[in-house]
């Protein structure tokens, strides 16, 4: 065997191990981490593991185990009826002597090669219409409920979830795991968890608001700005400004109810709210309102009647026009 035909032959050995690795029951962020430094660092490491994923996955591989522990010997390759003599658990050399053994009924599966790293990663763009939450549920497990103008990316791999929220609100309810993480990414800040539920708001192209209803979020807004926040907490985030947000009760956001809860938010904030679940958006004839504040609980469901608070608590007007709602002093 010439020296890369020995160097592709160690690269399947590693890949059936992590297989068995992967399959079992979950474990905890090294061996997370481990696994993914070995896929990253060779492009034929993310081919191979597809090879043996797949093959794990087939119903091939079931009748391969059963002809091998029917007949071992007369199912071993030719040469290799011991396990290769590298440096891994016994375990891992019992799932070697695993894939040896149905390596011959795995012959007929090789079309599944080529299905690459693109056989274990699924990637989707989700949006939903302005005035229209709608319901996502992921390929992981994870229900997610996107508010009316919310655009995101998901991906999703055997060692990683990965959500990019462009745009809007999302609710978060993740699938808990003790081996991937799920991280959503806003552009300025991460969220990283392994099963909670939580709430972002992209507020502006600067600001994120971070409710946690269950379990526990790690915030990283780069340059060192780092929060750990559990449930019952929130947090926003812009503009080189922290504040952090008053109680955060129930088990979802109000927004889903069609309400939304103001701590010292802005009018710009909650007419945002507004414009994302109303029919006719609502604008602001002098944008200076934009940053008048409130608090309070609002019924967003009907505008009108938020308007009608607004003007009371800050001496304002409103008027309703033919495709829009305008704010005024």
């Amino acid at each position: 065997m010439n020296a890369q035909a020995q160097e592709f032959d160690a690269i399947d050995r590693e890949a059936a191990v992590w297989v068995d690795r992967m399959n079992r029951p979950l474990h905890d962020a090294e061996v997370a981490a481990e696994f993914d430094r070995w896929i990253m660092a060779d492009p034929r490491h993310v081919e191979s593991y597809a090879r043996f994923q797949a093959l794990w996955q087939s119903g091939g591989l079931r009748h391969g185990l059963e002809a091998a522990q029917a007949d071992p010997e007369g199912f071993a390759l030719a040469g290799e009826g011991e396990a290769p003599d590298w440096e891994i658990p016994n375990r891992a050399r019992q799932a070697w002597k695993q894939f040896a053994g149905f390596a011959a009924v795995a012959l007929c599966l090789v079309g599944l090669a080529s299905l690459g790293a693109r056989a274990l990663v699924s990637e989707t763009s989700y949006a939903a219409a302005r005035g229209a939450a709608r319901d996502v549920l992921l390929a992981d497990g994870s229900k997610v409920r996107m508010s009316g103008g919310t655009q995101m990316n998901v991906r999703i791999t055997p060692w990683s979830r990965e959500v990019a929220l462009q745009s809007g609100e999302a609710f978060f309810d993740v699938a808990h795991e003790n081996l991937r993480t799920f991280t959503v990414n806003t552009g300025t800040s991460r969220v990283t968890v392994l099963g909670t539920a939580f709430d972002i708001d992209m507020v502006d192209r600067e600001t994120r608001v971070v409710r946690v209803y269950r379990g526990l979020v790690s915030v990283d807004a780069g340059a060192g700005r780092q929060w750990r926040l559990p449930a019952g907490n929130g947090i926003e985030v812009g503009g080189g400004r922290v504040r952090s947000l008053g109680e955060v009760r129930g088990d979802h956001p109000g927004w889903i109810d069609g309400w939304f809860d103001a701590d010292d938010t802005s009018v710009q904030q909650l007419v945002q709210r507004l414009n994302r679940g109303s029919r006719l958006p609502v604008v602001l004839d002098d944008p200076a309102l934009g940053s008048l504040p409130v608090t309070g609980r609002f019924q967003t469901s009907d505008p009108e009647m938020v308007l009608e608070a607004l003007a009371a608590i800050h001496d304002l007007q409103w008027r309703k026009e033919t495709s829009r709602y305008v704010l005024s002093r």
